[in-house]
């Protein structure tokens, strides 16, 4: 009985919460949601690497003894199936759902026709 309780309690204390990117140095994260978390951890697919800016929302959880950033509010709307890749300073990658990339507004058809846009 005590074990049993004791486990609903530990498991109930982990938590998944927002919080706001403070400062990244190097990589050294910290956030805040609940409370300040120094050194978060963040994760994104394989190949993916960023730095994230501070002011960015995330997603937190408990990663054992620390927080893990599990990603950042989406910024834009996309169509399903479409991806975009961009940073804050203008530069993107957009694969639309006709099949065409737009890099930084020069689209480039499914079938390799160059569009020079604007």
């Amino acid at each position: 009985m005590w074990i049993s309780r004791k486990m609903r309690e530990e498991s109930s204390s982990r938590t998944v919460e927002t919080g706001v990117v403070t400062m990244n140095d190097a990589g050294a994260l910290e956030a805040v949601g609940s409370g300040v978390s120094r050194n978060v951890d963040v994760f994104s697919p394989y190949g993916y690497s960023y730095s994230l800016p501070a002011g960015e929302k995330m997603l937190m959880a408990e990663n054992g003894a620390s927080q893990a950033g599990l990603g950042v509010m989406m910024n834009e709307s996309v169509k399903t199936g479409e991806i975009k890749i961009a940073n804050p300073f203008g530069a993107y990658i957009y694969l639309k759902e006709d099949g065409s990339v737009v890099i930084n507004g020069l689209t480039v058809t499914k079938n390799g026709e160059v569009i020079m846009n604007g």
